[in-house]
Order: structure tokens, then sequence, then C-alpha cells
């Protein structure tokens, strides 16, 4: 990991925020997943979902992950909340990294998006610009707690 925080500390704060190795959501993230396509559609751009997205969203989505030192800071894992006009900027960033990206939740009180490509990467989608978050969850969550994020540019 980039931060220095050990898989131990990841697992201990997820834990705290509701999360065990044996979570499963399958049956509640459908909706999730179904609605935020629909928004993207409607927004005139698609998203179609792809499956890193859908494994990570059953066993992390619909989770509220609080940062530990920041009382207001927490990262929402649910591809159907997130920001008006957040497709479009999604669709440019996909097309200029050639590669699928789906929302796979959001951070406040920063107002970014957290975007999941076909290959396990996050990005993290902020008004000021986009950023490389991770190649995996352990390695995004532990960026995201530490504020580090690697710009696209």
């Amino acid at each position: 990991m980039t931060d220095g925080k050990s898989k131990y500390d990841i697992d201990q704060w997820l834990r705290d925020n509701g999360w065990t190795p044996e979570r499963d959501v399958s049956d509640r993230i459908p909706d999730f997943i179904e609605d935020a396509v629909q928004q993207a559609a409607d927004d005139g751009h698609p998203a179609p979902v792809f499956e890193a997205a859908k494994r990570f969203l059953v066993s992390y989505g619909l989770l509220e992950l609080r940062h530990p030192r920041k009382a207001d800071w927490v990262l929402e894992t649910n591809p159907a909340g997130g920001h008006e006009g957040d497709f479009e900027d999604i669709a440019e960033l996909s097309e200029e990294l050639g590669i699928g990206l789906f929302r796979v939740g959001y951070d406040e009180p920063e107002s970014a998006s957290i975007l999941m490509d076909e290959s396990g990467r996050f990005y993290y989608h902020h008004w000021s610009d986009n950023y490389f978050l991770g190649n995996n969850e352990r390695e995004a969550f532990a960026n995201w707690l530490v504020n580090n994020y690697q710009g696209l540019g």
C-alpha cells in the first residue's frame, strides 16, 4: 500500500463501518445498479455495469464508510448516489482513458464520485480534476483515508 496502512488497519476500519468478509448484498444491490444505469441513460450518457463493479458492490455496496479522524467525511458505496452532471463527466473520462467506468460510490463533503474501471482499478472524480485512487479496493480505501490521489494529467 502506498500509504503505510496495513491490511489489518483497512480490515478493522471496514469492520468498524459494518463490513465483514462474508458480506453479500446481492439481493439488495441490483435495484441500486439499475437506478444508476437508468440515471446515466436519462442523462444521455449510458453507463453499462460490468462484472468487476458488480463483484465490488455485492461485498462493499451500500456502506457508509466514515473517516476515523474526520467526522464529517464519509465514503458511500452506492452507485445510485452522487451528483448531478456526473454521468457526462464520467463518460468524458471514460473516453479519455479508453476504458469503461462505472460509479460505485461518492464521498462527502468533497462531492467526488468513486469510479471503477473494467479491470478493477479505482478513480476519484472530483470537481477540481480526476485522480487515480488505487489498483484494487484495498488500495483505494487506504488512499482515500489519507487523501493520497494521483493526478491523471
